[in-house]
């Protein structure tokens, strides 16, 4: 049903996204990034390319760390150590492969990950016994893996450069919705990164275009046989994520009432937002209110650098550096918060609803 807003796992339920489904199927190169805003269905598309690759994976939501300042290796290995046990019980031969490896034990068919100083897992050790151990080939997908850049502990560029050059098995996805921060861990434009130059699958989910949202509404009203007319407005008010237009769709079929669903919506779409955004100043507790200073005037008004800086001034009442405002717009944009017209020079909410939360 596509106004079931519970993330989707096969195709016949999902629109408009064969094309990037079978992209990242084609598993074309030792890593895919999947690219897209909040709400565009990364997550969605990587589980059902995952069901119809029917192929031994490792699925890492790293969404539960978004609210800490760092991730511990502890903390990444536990998440490990629980999918490696996940796959283990489906396919028991690969606890044989476990057995000789440096910071493995294994009671029975019990795997347990040592994450201590002295004797803990070395994710290049698992990354090769799972090469070795796989017939075909194996994936690890990494979902929300901006989030990788607060890891501490360890750097896991190293292996994933040698898996990229080495383990021709084992396959790599990972989804992003802070498009730029990803782009910065993975150091893909860095010469000194391990990553530089490698060349990527990248996918990217784009929010529906005018066309597309409408057809999205009228098959998904039409799946339920609900009479609706309203489209435009609809499109008018949420813009193309789909998402928000799942959320619209799931509380008119409750019901039926046109401003009633899209107040809902919007109440719906600014718990979210903000929760997120909260999550983004967990991390900067210092300058919590010149993000917020930025974003409301950002919101009321595509807005140039000036125009910015003048807002944040007349909030403090001092004069602020021109490098601190050019560092929060960078992190505003690096987290998909806004983006810039590069054409008019004005940085813009990164979609519709942001915009309108900041503006209420």
């Amino acid at each position: 049903m596509l106004f079931d807003p519970t993330p989707k796992d096969n195709r016949e339920d999902f629109f408009n996204r064969d094309e990037e489904i079978n992209r990242v199927r084609s598993l074309s190169s030792p890593i895919t990034l999947v690219l897209g805003l909040r709400r565009t269905g990364k997550s969605s598309i990587i589980k059902i390319a995952l069901n119809e690759l029917s192929l031994p994976y490792i699925y890492l939501d790293l969404r539960k760390f978004e609210d800490r300042a760092y991730i511990s290796f502890k903390d990444l290995l536990l998440e490990l150590e629980r999918e490696v046990k996940k796959l283990t019980r489906k396919f028991p031969s690969l606890v044989d492969f476990l057995k000789g490896v440096k910071g493995v034990s294994i009671a029975g068919n019990e795997v347990r990950f040592n994450w201590g100083v002295k004797n803990r897992l070395n994710f290049s050790d698992l990354l090769e016994t799972l090469n070795d151990w796989s017939k075909d080939r194996v994936i690890i997908a990494f979902d929300e893996a901006q989030d990788l850049i607060n890891l501490r502990g360890v750097n896991l560029l190293y292996p994933l450069a040698y898996t990229f050059d080495n383990l021709k098995k084992v396959r790599i996805i990972m989804s992003g919705s802070e498009m730029r921060l990803l782009y910065r861990f993975l150091g893909v434009e860095n010469p000194k990164s391990p990553l530089f130059g490698r060349a990527m699958n990248e996918v990217e989910l784009r929010p529906f275009d005018h066309e597309k949202s409408i057809e999205f509404l009228r098959r998904g009203f039409k799946e339920v046989n609900v009479e609706f007319r309203e489209y435009e407005r609809v499109y008018e008010e949420l813009g193309g994520i789909p998402g928000w237009l799942t959320y619209f769709g799931y509380y008119f079929i409750q019901t039926r009432n046109l401003e009633e669903s899209m107040d809902r919506t919007l109440e719906r779409a600014k718990g979210l937002v903000m929760e997120e955004f909260n999550n983004f100043l967990s991390k900067r507790l210092i300058a919590k209110e010149r993000y917020m200073v930025i974003m409301k005037r950002i919101a009321n008004g595509c807005s140039r650098w000036s125009e910015i800086k003048t807002a944040v001034e007349i909030h403090e009442g001092r004069e602020i550096s021109d490098s601190e405002i050019y560092n929060y717009l960078n992190n505003l944009m690096d987290s998909s918060w806004i983006v810039k017209d590069e054409e008019k020079n004005e940085y813009c909410p990164a979609e519709k609803l942001i915009g309108r939360v900041f503006r209420v």
